[in-house]
Order: structure tokens, then sequence, then C-alpha cells
């Protein structure tokens, strides 16, 4: 078996003797490696194995919380899915037929479809003036991409539509890696992490993520709780492993010990 980091270990272990646990994983940056174009993700073939095979063992329950929409994790995440998916930081949720009844999608209003495409516009301004700056679209959000684009107009990209947005009232603005989300759904990961926490009724919830968005997701942990980020830098999580390719160990151990 392949060794973790002792404190790791440790805890991992006393997070597996739970009877009813929930393992929530990021997607970019978690499962799937960082990549210059957000349709080329794909999740390292052992982590999404490993993933089912946690899956299916009793008293496990298993979710994707990610920042993209549904849509767009189901074109680069292999089959089957898990049961279990959270889009959109929140303002997506799919569950199965028997849970549906504790979550109903509201549909945007329609201050908030004008909202957005006031949004969008804002956005499509500055995307216009830089090379190699695109936009993703969401049911609730626009995002700003910069991954590609030179370091210096990155930043002024960025710069420029914080600028434009932040006077406006309902938006709310996620900084990630190379990315800015303009959403008018309030919602966040971490409030995502509870609901299903309270859905599932688990005694612990072990969260792994990467990026700036995923801090909201720790910072709801409790003591019964594991949160596990990816990379280095400030991090409300309790422990960290060093990138995408560090996960199949961490999910093979949480397996032997569930045995």
């Amino acid at each position: 078996m392949p060794e973790l980091d002792p404190e790791l270990h440790a805890a991992l272990s006393g997070f597996a003797a739970h009877q009813k646990i929930l393992v929530a994983l990021d997607f970019d940056g978690t499962m799937s490696p960082i990549v210059d174009r957000p349709e080329d993700a794909r999740p390292l073939p052992e982590s999404a194995e490993l993933f089912e095979q946690l899956r299916q063992l009793p008293g496990v329950f298993a979710a994707l919380v990610s920042g993209r929409n549904l849509a767009s994790l189901a074109q680069v995440y292999p089959e089957p899915m898990p049961e279990f998916c959270i889009g959109s930081h929140g303002a997506e949720r799919q569950v199965p037929e028997t849970f549906k009844a504790s979550w109903v999608e509201k549909p945007l209003s329609a201050e908030q479809k004008n909202l957005l495409a006031q949004v969008t516009a804002e956005l499509a301004v500055v995307a216009d003036r830089h090379a190699e700056v695109s936009l993703e679209y969401k049911p609730s959000a626009t995002v700003l991409h910069v991954r590609r684009a030179a370091p210096q107009a990155a930043a002024a990209a960025l710069h420029e539509a914080k600028t434009a947005l932040q006077p406006l009232a309902g938006v709310k603005l996620l900084e990630g890696k190379a990315v800015l989300e303009a959403s008018v759904h309030q919602g966040d990961k971490g409030e995502s992490l509870s609901w299903l926490k309270h859905l599932l009724q688990v005694d612990a919830v072990l969260f792994i993520g990467d990026d700036v968005t995923d801090e909201n997701g720790f910072k709801v942990l409790d003591s019964t709780d594991l949160g596990v980020k990816v990379g280095s830098g400030p991090t409300a999580a309790t422990h960290h492993i060093a990138s995408p390719q560090d996960l199949p160990v961490l999910l093979q151990n949480l397996i032997s010990m569930r045995h």
C-alpha cells in the first residue's frame, strides 16, 4: 500500500471509522490536472475508478462538488457519473430521485436574468479587448477565463472585469485560478456541502479541493470532518496533498480502511 503523510493517514483512519461518510471531491485541479482548455480536462483514470469503488461501499456516499456547470461536467467525466453532483458552486444539484424532494431548483427571476445579461455584456467587452481571453456561460453565471492569455493581459483583464462588475448589486464574484466567475446565484461550495451532509445524514465529510473557491467548503467542516487541499498555499483545510497525482493514494488507503 502506498504511504500517506503520517498525520494525514491518522486523520483519514479516524474519518474512515465513522459509520456513514460522504466523500466529496472537486474536479478541476483535484480529480483532473489543470489544463489550458477546460474542455480538455479529464479525471485521472485511477482516481475515477477508485472514486467509483468507494461509492459502492456500504455507508459511503460520493459526490462531485464543482464550479463547472453540470452539462460541462458531464462532457469531461467518464461514465458512470457519481449519483450526487453539485455544479456551478451549488446553483445546480443533481441527486437520485429519492432525494429530489429536498431540492427544488428555482429558475432565475426576470431581474436575475437581466442582471446576468448585463454581466455577460460587460465581460464580453473585456474579453474582446484581450487576446486569448474567453468566456464560459453557465445557467446563473458567466466566467472570464484568462489562463491562455499572456500574464500582463490576464492581469489587466481580471482587473477590468472586477472594476466593471463590483458596482452591480446582486452579483457575486468568485476568483479562482486564472478565472473570474460572476454569478447571480448567491450560494457556494460550503453551503452545498452543509446541505449534502444534512440531506444524507452522514456522520462525517471528507472534502478535497485545490482552488480559492474550495475554501468556502473547507470553512464549514467541523471537528468530525476532514479537509484536504491539493497543492500549496494558505488554506482552511487541515491537511494537504501535493497534486492530483497523489489523490489515488489517498482514495486507495480510504478504501482499504473501510474494508
